[in-house]
């Protein structure tokens, strides 16, 4: 619960992530993600115990700019609160597979707020997360797209997708120019949210990301929660 201008807000929390398990789609369809159950009370011993293995990219992840960018910010390098966003937004697209979304597929008019610190792009493509296409023919980001997000959100700190990665597997050099353009201006990328649980009448109020800290960390897979209103 918290302040509003007038009255108590009612909060609740939700998850914007997905869980990591064997069957997470890597991109590419990389098939190097292991968790390997170690011990089991069931089978006498005294814990329970489970050995990861998995890319730093896996799953709902962050990108930083040391991804693409040798001099760039490391996951460990970012403060606490660099991983708070008090003033979200979420808009819908329309998109298709392989398609790259350029200004034109924005509803901008969604975009109000002059303060914007998170962008989160829903496009329904994670209802197609169990099969081949979502890694396959995920749908990407134009790097064209940077200049009219900083024109239009002057705050932005980071953007958020509901598909594999901002570059589109039909279109990778395009892909690798929208990391350097995006990651290279300071924004950081979540990947392979979850957002089935949120749309745009929802009052998103605020978003946490919690990344797996490592040394040198060029991303990592990523908790991510948001609160919303409670009507």
């Amino acid at each position: 619960m918290t302040w509003g201008k007038d009255k108590y807000i009612v909060m609740r929390m939700i998850w914007l992530s997905h869980v990591l398990d064997q069957t997470t789609p890597l991109y590419q369809g990389a098939n190097n993600l292991s968790i390997r159950k170690t011990s089991s009370i069931d089978e006498g011993a005294t814990s329970n115990s489970a050995l990861l293995c998995l890319p730093s990219h896996a799953g709902t992840h962050v990108d930083v700019p040391y991804h693409f960018l040798p001099d760039g910010k490391t996951v460990d390098a970012y403060a606490p609160e660099d991983w708070l966003f008090t003033s979200p937004c979420l808009v819908e697209l329309d998109v298709k597979p392989d398609q790259l979304i350029h200004q034109q597929d924005i509803p901008w008019k969604e975009i109000r707020k002059n303060d914007i610190d998170l962008l989160l792009l829903k496009t329904g493509f994670e209802g197609q997360r169990g099969d081949v296409a979502y890694w396959k023919n995920g749908p990407g980001l134009s790097a064209s797209l940077w200049e009219c997000l900083r024109k239009a959100t002057p705050c932005l700190r980071a953007v958020g997708i509901d598909f594999l990665s901002i570059s589109a597997l039909s279109n990778r050099e395009e892909g690798r120019l929208a990391h350097r353009t995006f990651l290279g201006n300071g924004i950081i990328l979540l990947e392979d949210l979850s957002l089935s649980r949120v749309g745009v009448k929802d009052n998103l109020l605020q978003v946490m990301a919690l990344p797996l800290r490592f040394a040198g960390g060029d991303g990592a897979p990523c908790s991510v929660i948001g609160w919303v209103e409670d009507q």
